[in-house]
């Protein structure tokens, strides 16, 4: 089950062990809340999916997990059928594609299936708000 932790100036994704090995990932995602443009709460995540699964796992209506890119974005999912969904959109930098590692991921969209998503719209509007929660996935 992976593990959201919200800190004054980034938002974690820590993911299972499982959910490493189907997203095809080594490390935790690490996104900026500077960059975040709009957070929504969503009954029906596939939707809000853009592009093509690269790399990650896919069960169509059942179960996404990985990286999804489309024309120009790059977007994340940890999707799981019969729950609510928090959709977060980031500003990210013309430089995406450059190759640079920086500190924070760069996605334009990361998509989360979890049963606390108030409570983490809420967490993320309160400026130097730290808080954890699980997705329950």
């Amino acid at each position: 089950m992976a593990r959201v932790e919200v800190f004054p100036d980034r938002l974690v994704v820590k993911l299972s062990a499982p959910e490493r090995a189907l997203a095809m990932r080594r490390t935790d995602l690490v996104l900026s809340r500077d960059a975040i443009t709009s957070a929504v709460i969503t009954d029906d995540p596939w939707v809000w999916l853009r592009g093509v699964r690269s790399p990650g796992a896919h069960l169509p209506t059942k179960l996404a997990i990985g990286t999804w890119r489309g024309l120009g974005s790059r977007d994340f999912a940890l999707i799981k059928s019969g729950r609510p969904a928090i959709v977060i959109d980031f500003d990210v930098p013309e430089a995406e594609e450059s190759g640079w590692a920086g500190e924070y991921d760069r996605f334009a969209r990361v998509i989360i299936s979890t049963n606390h998503a108030a409570e983490l719209i809420r967490a993320l509007r309160l400026e130097g708000e730290r808080a954890v929660f699980d997705t329950g996935l």
